[in-house]
């Protein structure tokens, strides 16, 4: 309903759900309410293209991506839950192949050399082949193709619009704002609200929940950009007397981690010849100094990585830099009566490992399937309560496993030992899923299991501890993912290297 307010165009809206963000996971999220029934509406401050980070999927995500598009008939949406199938549907639509998690371990100051026992490396496939594998998501792209989906379906969306107030009127909502890429003034009422805004914060700020950010161990700030001519580093790693036919994929197509102590650098490449790349650094090992340039901050960090240098000599950055301070942030609560914020809102950790996107999709999995049972019952508001203190485990669970991480750095086999943490629980998690034995509402990683998150704990007490050596380290992991472990991780014999096996 359109009226008018001193003179200017209001725009009236009644709906079921608001979902404030039109980043990919508001706008997927917005298309599954259309497709279950409900009225959604969905609101942004910014516009598209626009640059993002968190590019990585992983084979839970894909699953979970292309069960959603399947169940709520979102047949456009499920090619791009598979490289091969996105690449056939979708070519405009950049993205990049990734095979897998590679990571390689740099000494300050000096040249990177392989080693035959590949001590300083560390490949996880995710894939088979190139036909069933992962992708880089080139965000710009990626979330503008799925903010125009919700459009073409439908939905109102309202972009580069300010939310001034926020009201509760009894059950619902009331809020207005002004959209300044339509001129007019906009005023909806809403029966239930969902966050999707990320770092945004909206209804964090509008409902005064408390930050939480010291709740959360792991410390990283941010440099990084996209840049073109970004030489391979399979081709450096082999001119370096590297064996590359003992890779189980193409270390280049992966979410490639340059791990050093204090820190690590990824290097994400997309098909259209650009890379995303950049530092996340401890801030107590490498203070930011807030005078300094990020070129001349970059510059500094390939001074002492004398292979990443090589690998980005001629490297040209094509978006503004990015320099952040710390990038954790953490939420005291994800979830009220008549409102809920995806995983993506209510915390970030780090682009280690690549839990983002994935915790978000099992959020708003969790959701949909609430939704189903229990809109318009009271029942909702307990599974919302549910659904809060499960979030919060799952936050607490990834922090254990990324800060543990950066604490092995130093001494890459302890890093390579907290890492089994993540990729024993993701693959179990991979296979109960292709098996279809997934519980609704199960955890992310299992971060619910009470003895696998007392080990974790353990663990980042004794990577930590220079007295428990890499070895104990390394077999008390061992021991504690046992029951996850299907595909043989912390087997010596295996070198490190991991090839794709549910066997």
């Amino acid at each position: 309903m359109t009226g008018a307010e001193n003179g200017k165009p209001v725009i009236e809206i009644d709906a079921d759900i608001a979902v404030v963000g039109a980043g990919f996971s508001g706008s997927l999220i917005a298309m599954l309410l259309q497709r279950m029934g409900l009225r959604p509406v969905l609101v942004d401050r910014g516009s598209h293209p626009r640059f993002a980070v968190g590019e990585s999927s992983t084979p839970v995500a894909n699953l979970i991506l292309e069960g959603l598009a399947h169940r709520y008939d979102l047949p456009r949406i499920a090619p791009l839950a598979n490289y091969a199938s996105w690449k056939r549907t979708y070519p405009e639509i950049v993205c990049g192949l990734k095979r897998g998690f590679s990571y390689f371990h740099h000494e300050f100051g000096q040249d990177f050399q392989p080693r035959p026992d590949r001590a300083n490396e560390l490949l996880v496939a995710a894939s088979l082949t190139d036909e069933d594998a992962d992708t880089h998501w080139l965000r710009s792209d990626f979330d503008g193709f799925l903010a125009g989906e919700a459009v073409q379906m439908g939905i109102p969306y309202f972009d580069q619009t300010v939310i001034d107030q926020l009201t509760p009127n009894g059950d619902d909502w009331e809020f207005q704002g002004r959209s300044e890429s339509r001129q007019e003034s906009i005023k909806i009422r809403v029966d239930f609200l969902i966050d999707a805004s990320g770092e945004g914060g909206f209804l964090a700020k509008f409902l005064g929940v408390e930050p939480h950010s010291d709740g959360l161990q792991t410390r990283s700030r941010g440099l990084f950009s996209h840049f073109t001519d970004v030489a391979g580093w399979g081709d450096l790693y082999s001119h370096r007397g590297g064996d590359l036919s003992g890779h189980p994929y193409p270390c280049d197509d992966a979410a490639l981690h340059h791990v050093f102590d204090g820190g690590w650098m990824w290097v994400l490449p997309f098909d259209n010849g650009v890379a995303s790349a950049g530092f996340a650094l401890d801030p107590e090992r490498f203070p930011r100094e807030t005078s300094g340039s990020p070129e001349a901050e970059w510059a500094t960090m390939m001074a002492q990585l004398p292979a990443v240098a090589e690998q980005f000599a001629r490297a040209k950055p094509i978006v503004p830099w990015r320099q952040t301070g710390r990038m954790q942030r953490r939420l005291s609560r994800s979830a009220g009566p008549n409102w809920v914020m995806l995983p993506n809102t209510a915390a970030f950790h780090d682009p280690l490992h690549s839990t983002g996107n994935t915790f978000t999709l099992i959020g708003i999995e969790r959701l949909m399937d609430m939704f189903e049972r229990c809109w318009g019952r009271p029942e909702l508001a307990d599974e919302l309560r549910k659904y809060d203190v499960l979030v919060q485990k799952e936050v607490e669970f990834i922090d254990l496993i990324v800060s543990g991480s950066f604490a092995g750095f130093r001494q890459f086999e302890r890093m390579i030992a907290m890492s089994m943490f993540y990729f024993a629980t993701s693959i179990f998690s991979e296979e109960e899923r292709r098996a279809g034995r997934v519980a609704k509402g199960a955890a992310f990683l299992s971060a619910d299991r009470p003895e696998l998150r007392a080990a974790l704990i353990q663990a980042v007490q004794d990577v930590r501890d220079p007295a428990v050596s890499s070895a104990d380290l390394t077999a008390r992991i061992s021991a504690a993912i046992k029951p996850f472990n299907r595909v043989g991780l912390c087997d010596p014999q295996r070198l490190n290297m991991y090839p794709y096996d549910f066997s």
